[in-house]
C-alpha cells in the first residue's frame, strides 16, 4: 500500500535537515554575531559582517522550503 522506500528518503532527509537547522541556530548564528561582536571591525566591512547571519537564517529556511516543495510534488 505506502512505499517504504520513499518514506525512508523522506525521513532521512527531513532528520538530516533538522539537524542542519539546530546547529545553524543554536551554534552557528550564536558563534558568528559573538565574533562579530568581539572584533575591531568597523565600516563596510563590519556593516557586511552583521549581515552573515541573516544570510544563513535565509538559506536554513529556503532549504526547509526547497525540501518541502520536492518532497510534496
Amino acid at each position: 500500500m505506502f512505499k517504504k522506500k520513499g518514506q525512508t528518503g523522506l525521513v532521512a532527509a527531513f532528520i538530516g535537515l533538522m539537524i542542519a537547522v539546530i546547529v545553524g541556530v543554536g551554534v552557528a548564528i550564536p558563534v558568528i554575531k559573538d565574533t562579530i561582536t568581539n572584533s575591531s571591525i568597523t565600516g563596510t566591512t563590519k556593516t557586511i559582517l552583521d549581515y552573515l547571519p541573516l544570510m544563513l537564517a535565509v538559506v536554513l529556511f529556503v532549504g526547509v522550503a526547497a525540501l518541502i516543495y520536492t518532497k510534496s510534488r
